[in-house]
């Protein structure tokens, strides 16, 4: 992105030189460059403390330059006992939410100028949108200064500090700022042969738990959120069932701006989060694939813009390298799937791989210390991230970093 507001510039200068024959549409790019947006922009520069190795576990010190990461994601067992009381995940997730936002607030200024420059050369842009476009780009850079190395009060402060200026600074210039929420509950909709309830009444009560769910996570980020746009924050939610590529329960501001169906969803919708529900591993696999829909959310999810990507338990399996460790415990009946009812039947199935190699192991406790140290023996170093219910791995795509944050509050 910076680039191309330096190529603008280069243009700029250019015609500056070699100006328009009417005087009255000349312009002197000298004049731009001393501008400044009427927005001041302060961030808080807190010193930083250190913190116990427990609240950050860096799990990936060497990836591959040329592999798949998402741009942000943030994957865990449980909602109420991982992201919730976290303070450390909710500042991630808060920054990550306000990075999307404010990447794609750059996207659409840098179209305005290239259009303007395409068709006016040395008339000149947009004066405003380049100015704005400085200003983004100030604030872009210095979101970039976080390394999340540690998660006291301290960092937590200057992290908040920074997304609510960037908000602000983009609710002023917009008006309104718009979150996106897809929520894919698909795994928990697998019906489960062994209940004395009919399949259709799993369904009917796995889509109302689904929307309590759904709302848990929307207050959240409302909260999140709320707090720095005011009346300028607004939000659309639909749920979306990979099973029969349905689209349920839109809210929001304006019902007719919502996607037309899943492909729509996952890509010109250009949803802020992604977030997929826990409950069978096999089952969301299974509907990933007999839709096509893995490349799509990879696609939605990776990249300098990408979604921020939300996985619970079994959301966070298949957004790893393997996807068979969703039959260690046996807690998943793969019977569910037509043709693929052993587990046999999944090993070397491979999910997104979000952050490269490293697979996900979720709800681990002492219980499973034996069972993981046999599965994992002739595997990688680190192959695998186990994750406790407090527990969530975030990773920082463009960084190629995975960190694990737990639900501890921070100490003053």
């Amino acid at each position: 992105m910076k680039q191309t507001t330096v190529a603008i510039k280069t243009l700029l200068l250019l015609c500056a030189a070699f100006p328009s024959r009417s005087p009255a549409t000349a312009f002197s790019f000298n004049s731009l460059r001393h501008q400044r947006n009427p927005i001041e922009i302060h961030l808080n520069h807190a010193p930083v403390e250190t913190t116990t190795p427990s609240d950050v576990r860096d799990i990936n010190n060497n990836p591959s330059s040329t592999s798949r990461w998402a741009t942000r994601a943030l994957l865990f067992s449980s909602w109420t006992d991982g992201i919730v009381p976290n303070h450390a995940a909710k500042s991630f997730l808060r920054y990550s939410i306000v990075n999307k936002i404010l990447l794609d607030y750059v996207a659409e200024k840098e179209d305005r100028l290239k259009t303007s420059v395409k068709f006016s050369p040395c008339n000149g842009p947009d004066v405003n949108a380049l100015n704005n476009l400085e200003t983004a780009d100030y604030l872009r850079e210095h979101g970039k200064q976080f390394t999340f190395e540690t998660f006291d009060v301290a960092v937590t402060n200057e992290v908040d500090s920074w997304a609510r200026e960037t908000l602000q600074y983009i609710s002023t210039e917009k008006g309104e700022v718009t979150v996106k929420l897809l929520y894919i509950p698909t795994a928990m909709y697998a019906i489960n042969p062994q209940s004395s309830n009919t399949p259709g009444k799993q369904r009917q009560r796995a889509r109302a738990d689904g929307k309590k769910r759904r709302t848990q996570v929307l207050n959240v980020l409302e909260t999140l959120l709320a707090v720095d746009c005011f009346e300028n924050l607004s939000f659309q939610t639909i749920t979306l069932d990979l099973d029969d590529d349905s689209l349920k329960q839109p809210e929001g501001t304006d019902n007719a701006q919502m996607p037309k169906d899943g492909k729509e969803a996952l890509s010109t919708w250009n949803p802020t989060v992604i977030y997929v529900e826990g409950g069978n591993t096999f089952w969301l696999q299974h509907c990933l694939e007999k839709g096509e829909y893995s490349q799509l959310i990879i696609d939605a999810c990776t990249g300098e813009s990408g979604t921020v990507y939300l996985g619970k338990s079994a959301g966070a399996i298949v957004a790893g390298n393997d996807v068979s460790t969703a039959s260690w415990k046996g807690w998943d009946d793969p019977a569910v799937v037509p043709n693929r009812a052993t587990y046999d039947d999944w090993i070397g199935t491979k999910g997104f791989q979000f952050a490269e190699s490293l697979s996900y192991f979720p709800h681990m406790s002492n219980d499973w210390i034996k069972l993981v140290n046999d599965k994992v023996k002739g595997k990688k170093p680190d192959s695998t991230c186990c994750l406790r219910e407090d527990e969530v791995c975030c990773i920082i795509g463009e960084r190629r970093k995975t960190f694990v944050v737990s639900g501890l509050a921070p100490e003053s």
